[in-house]
């Protein structure tokens, strides 16, 4: 969080104009609007934000002499949607960048947490011309409490950064532990940390198909601690979040989550990081009776209707 208040504070002004994904990380949004910025959201396929839609955004903002200070990406396990931009990919988002003079803001906090474990070149990697500004964290891929973080960018960018911190430095003492666990854990610890991850997943999205069937739609991530979730176009995710708040179940609503909040309308984010099993399994049921009974959710299982029974 600190170093998007870095960013932010170092390169824009209100009235600016940025590009981000049309589905990303709240703290960003919210800042974003704080600052009193244009946003501009590029929707996402598969394999992340689309390059054509962005060539064709660019060209209209040079048309109309606006340049953006930033392209804001999630490459890696994006959030919330959980795609990965391959490589592919990027050379594509890098080379536009490039061509119309757009720095590139890479939050890369989820590139450990990926099943497989072969992430990506991130896209600061990539880049020969330092014209990307990298943000990563270890508070997910080591402990949650652990707010250590790091930005990686030019000089002439990180020099105006440290004029604008107001917090005396980060704890060494976190850091001095960080460094001391790393060096001969780390490697052996992420495999163990993704396969707990993955279990949790499969256990959210069995008990996702065994609650709501056809109703629940998503694409399971490769990694990561969320799935951004599809439900029928009646639901509205911002009153279902208060009606399951009450039930004992928080979920994340898409319209807090996305640039166009018509279309996040139906759609949430249930993140899978700190509950056990059983509660995975206990809150998708929940939050199904609070569906069928807010919002006349049918009841399935396994994809096949099934009646009530009293």
């Amino acid at each position: 969080l600190q170093a998007l208040d870095l960013v932010n504070a170092t390169l824009l002004t209100r009235g600016d104009t940025v590009i981000i994904e049309r589905d990303t990380y709240q703290g960003a949004l919210t800042r974003l609007a704080r600052f009193g910025i244009n946003v501009v959201g590029i929707p996402l396929d598969g394999d992340g934000m689309r390059m054509d839609i962005l060539a064709h955004v660019l060209a209209d903002l040079k048309h109309r002499g606006v340049t953006p200070k930033y392209i804001y990406t999630i490459p890696t396990v994006q959030n919330p949607t959980g795609t990965i931009m391959p490589q592919a990919r990027r050379t594509e988002l890098i080379n536009l960048a490039e061509q119309y003079g757009v720095p590139i803001f890479e939050d890369d906090c989820y590139a450990d947490l990926i099943w497989d474990g072969r992430r990506p070149p991130a896209l600061y990697a990539m880049s020969g011309t330092g014209n990307v500004i990298h943000i990563g964290s270890f508070s997910k891929s080591v402990a949650p409490a652990l707010r250590v973080g790091f930005i990686v960018a030019p000089w002439n960018i990180l020099s105006r950064m440290l004029a604008l911190k107001t917090d005396a430095g980060s704890g060494a003492l976190e850091q001095m532990v960080l460094a001391e666990y790393c060096a001969p854990h780390f490697a052996s610890h992420v495999p163990k940390l993704t396969r707990g991850l993955h279990a949790k997943l499969d256990t959210l999205t069995e008990a996702l198909n065994e609650q709501f069937g056809t109703a629940a739609e998503f694409e399971a991530p490769r990694g990561g601690i969320f799935l951004w979730v599809k439900l029928p176009d009646n639901v509205d995710t911002l009153k279902l979040y208060q009606a399951a708040l009450a039930a004992g179940v928080s979920i994340n609503p898409g319209p807090e989550w996305s640039t166009e909040k018509a279309y996040a309308g139906s759609r949430l984010r249930l993140c899978f990081a700190s509950p056990s099993h059983e509660e995975i399994r206990e809150g998708v049921a929940i939050l199904a009776e609070v569906c069928r009974r807010e919002f006349g959710v049918p009841t399935r299982i396994a994809n096949v209707e099934q009646e009530l029974r009293v």
